[in-house]
């Protein structure tokens, strides 16, 4: 496997990440919010498939953020496996955005602003979890 510096792993981390607030900030504006949500799916989704075919191809992408304390580091790495769950938990995210907002608008759910931002959050983790090159 060839190792490839890249800041795709962490981009496709961030990009959920930095929604957040954007998300919260819609509050009043439903249909810009979730069409920020699906915005934000969308190019998640499209930064994981960019690391398809080199995975495919055995190429593993690494990110290094920085090391703290003794010698412990902080970094992603999207080998093949990674880049399947990841494309997996994006794909499945356009998807059930969908049918959050039919499902929460139908019920006129009180906090679907909160939601929407959670689940932002929780796709940012599944992916950081997913490229983690060290969870141990």
């Amino acid at each position: 496997m060839t190792d490839v510096a890249s800041l795709r792993p962490l981009f496709a981390v961030l990009v959920s990440a930095v929604a957040i607030p954007i998300i919260l900030s819609l509050r009043s504006r439903p249909n810009v919010r979730e069409g920020v949500t699906l915005a934000v799916a969308a190019t998640k989704f499209g930064l994981v498939a960019s690391m398809v075919p080199g995975g495919l191809a055995g190429t593993t992408y690494v990110t290094r953020i920085g090391e703290f304390g003794n010698g412990i580091s902080l970094a992603l790495r999207a080998d093949p496996l990674g880049i399947l769950f990841a494309l997996l938990a994006s794909l499945l995210w356009i998807v059930t955005s969908f049918y959050s907002i039919g499902y929460m608008r139908g019920l006129s759910e009180h906090a679907q602003t909160r939601y929407f931002a959670s689940f932002a959050a929780s796709l940012a983790c599944a992916v950081g979890v997913a490229f983690g090159a060290n969870l141990v």
